[in-house]
């Protein structure tokens, strides 16, 4: 498939979960996702499948529950360093990051308070229901069970995929950076930022903070070399994050 094409086919795939998909909790049955803070140094093992930054399968989207997730926290200002290092030869890390606002939705909506419905009297007019609830969406949770790598991602009263579904609040996760590890790579896509160090397997993601608060990040395989030929294998990828 040419780049075009891929990107054509992200950007309708992605633009059918937000508008159609619950929200998820991608850490589910994998434990907590860790949070880094300026006081968090030692590096924490996550797992990941070798193409579950960018799948062929989903349109080269990445896949939510075959990555891995955590969360820094940073002050305006500050320069925050995520490091991904593969445990297995072949495995080469992708990373995205997201701001995760409590008032900002990707696009500049504003978010909306649930609102009841009201039949219309003599003197108000009749008010349409809201659904969902104010304020912003618990941070474990994101969109849907496949990811865009490179762009903003919101949903206005977000649903959990529970039975009954239960409304969280509006979910924001407002696009920072990405990029993957291309040394040793057969794949260099120039839209999702390839990044050169001279390390196979190894990925550095880079960017000064613009608001202070939450920020939300994934890493995953991205293209594995031709030894690595199960694909549904959980790999090991110590990340590590400085806040300074």
């Amino acid at each position: 498939m040419i780049k075009t094409n891929r990107v054509i086919l992200a950007a309708a795939l992605s633009l059918a979960a937000i508008s159609a998909t619950a929200a998820t909790i991608p850490g589910k049955g994998k434990g907590s996702m860790p949070t880094f803070t300026n006081v968090t140094t030692a590096p924490v093992v996550f797992t990941a499948k070798s193409q579950s930054w960018s799948n062929p399968a989903f349109g080269d989207m990445g896949w939510t529950h075959h990555s891995g997730w955590g969360f820094i926290t940073a002050n305006q200002g500050q320069t925050v360093t995520i490091t991904a290092n593969s445990e297995v030869k072949g495995i080469h890390p992708g990373a995205t990051v997201w701001y995760r606002g409590a008032t900002e939705l990707a696009g500049g909506v504003t978010p909306v308070k649930a609102v009841k419905a009201a039949p219309a009297t003599d003197t108000t007019p009749a008010v349409t229901a809201v659904t969902g609830v104010s304020g912003v969406a618990p941070y474990d949770y994101v969109l849907d069970h496949f990811y865009i790598q490179n762009g903003n991602m919101s949903k206005i009263g977000a649903m959990t995929e529970d039975e009954p579904a239960v409304a969280i609040g509006n979910l924001v996760m407002k696009y920072v950076i990405h990029g993957y590890d291309v040394d040793g790579n057969t794949v260099n896509d120039a839209d999702l930022k390839p990044k050169k160090d001279n390390v196979a397997g190894k990925l550095t993601l880079s960017f000064k903070a613009a608001k202070t608060g939450t920020y939300m990040f994934v890493v995953g395989g991205f293209n594995p070399d031709s030894n690595i030929t199960d694909h549904a294998a959980l790999n090991n990828i110590a990340v590590s994050v400085k806040v300074k």
